[in-house]
Parts: structure tokens; C-alpha cells; sequence
């Protein structure tokens, strides 16, 4: 793929041959994620940024018009500067590549892949707290990032990535970041890390999309109960109410 071609580009680039033939057949913008079904039964998940959405840009003007619309039509929203309509772009483009027949991946969770040493420096974007968790039990040198952090707290603005993230021997990444998109920017931080690490249920399991980023482990997940998780993403539900309709997986990078 092209040098200068944004992530985003790349992995829609990956997804649209992967989609051919496939319709929308469900869609569903909930308080926690997005999920998106394909006409094949494939699912993919997106995290729905609701705090972000404000009042025009979180309408969709083909609501209503989304389910049979080609995959490979609503692929490319995964670029939209609408946080809804982006989320809307992953998860369709999830259902498609995190579904391919011929991904190869483990069972797991990206703590149990996780090597940080007491000497390491831990950097995280986005605050997962079971990994914070486990970062803290291994090393006290650890940078947490987040968009908009309390006042007077342990968090750092994403401001200071560029001061602090380029220290880091090993972090762990938000895929939401392909939302917002500020992963390009957060990934060239990343360069000298032995480990860089892509997670949460909004990971696109591509690798040659992130071929290019120093990326070393995808860890994202499949849908395995369709139904409920739609129902679940329609209620409301989070990370932790979608568990047991998931399998998390993760996918090393060469």
C-alpha cells in the first residue's frame, strides 16, 4: 500500500474485497457501541462515541435507508469526520474483515500476551482499567492518555503524547482511535516500542493494513451470538454486557 495512505484508507482498501456481494442487513447506533450484521450473518462492532455526537452530527440523514444498502457503500464511512457515521464505516467494515474465512487468530486476551518487565515504560492511550491494572503490577513507570482528562488526576491530555509516548517500551492502543481518527498521529509516537498493541472490540484484524505502523499484536473480537449482541448494543450495553457474546481474539503481526 501506498506510504502516505491514511489508516483509515487502508483499511477500507482491505474490507471492500471482503464485502463484495454482502448487504447491510442490520444496523443498530447504541449509548455504547455500534453493530453492524451483513446479509451473511457476519457481525462488527464499533465504539460509539456519544459523547461526541452533538446535536446535527449525531443524525444520520439515510437513517431508515441503511439496511440493504451494499456493504461496500457504507465501508467507506469509516472516514466520515461524523463520529456516527464513522462508527457506522468500522463496524460494517469489522463484520467483513474480522470474518474473513481465512484470518488466523488465537483465543485471548491481550493481558495474558502482554510482556512488560519492572524496567519497561508502559504508555496507554485510551484507559482500559484491567490492563492499567496489570501494567501497574509489573512497572511503576507508566503514561496513561486520555482526550479530556480530570483536572488534578494521573491522566495525561492527548497533548502530551508527543512528549511522553515516544519513551515507551510497550503500549496498548485504542482501536476508537480509528474513530476519531488520531491513530496515524498516535502510532508514528510508537516507533521505538518494543510492543505496540491495537485492542478493544472496534479492532479491525487486518494485518496489512497496519503492516506499516509498527504495530506487533491486534487484539479484538468476534461476534459470536448475533442476535443477542444487536439486542445488547440496542439497550445500551457496554464492553462488559456484550462478554459473553463475544470471543476475544488476537492476531500477532510478523
Amino acid at each position: 500500500m501506498e506510504e502516505n495512505m491514511k489508516l483509515e484508507e487502508r483499511l477500507i482498501n482491505c474490507a471492500l474485497p471482503l464485502a463484495e456481494g454482502r448487504t447491510v442487513a442490520d444496523v443498530r447506533i447504541g449509548l455504547g457501541y455500534t453493530c453492524v450484521m451483513l446479509d451473511d450473518g457476519a457481525c462488527g462492532l464499533a465504539y460509539t462515541f456519544r459523547n461526541e455526537l452533538g446535536h446535527v452530527c449525531g443524525v444520520l440523514n439515510d437513517a431508515g435507508s441503511l439496511i440493504g444498502q451494499k456493504a461496500a457503500e457504507v465501508i467507506p464511512y469509516a472516514e466520515h469526520k461524523s463520529r456516527v457515521r464513522a462508527a457506522v464505516g468500522l463496524a460494517t467494515l469489522n463484520a467483513a474483515v474480522n470474518n474473513d474465512p481465512n484470518l488466523i487468530c488465537d483465543g485471548g486476551n491481550i493481558v495474558d500476551a502482554l510482556d512488560i518487565k519492572e524496567s519497561d515504560t508502559f504508555g496507554m492511550v485510551g484507559q482500559f482499567g484491567p490492563i492499567l491494572a496489570y501494567a501497574r503490577r509489573r512497572t511503576q513507570n507508566i503514561y496513561v492518555f486520555e482526550r479530556n482528562p480530570a483536572k488534578g488526576g494521573s491522566l495525561y491530555p492527548e497533548d502530551a503524547i508527543p512528549d511522553y509516548l515516544p519513551k515507551c517500551d510497550v503500549v496498548v492502543v485504542t482501536a476508537t482511535s480509528i474513530i476519531n481518527h488520531t491513530a496515524d498521529g498516535v502510532l508514528s509516537q510508537c516507533k521505538s516500542a518494543r510492543e505496540v498493541c491495537v485492542v478493544g472490540p472496534s479492532t479491525p484484524l487486518c494485518k496489512e493494513a497496519f503492516a506499516d505502523y509498527h504495530v506487533t499484536t491486534l487484539a479484538g473480537s468476534l461476534v459470536q451470538d448475533q442476535k443477542k449482541a444487536l439486542e445488547t448494543v440496542s439497550q445500551g450495553g457496554g464492553t462488559m454486557n456484550l462478554r459473553p457474546f463475544v470471543r476475544q481474539v488476537l492476531v500477532k503481526m510478523p
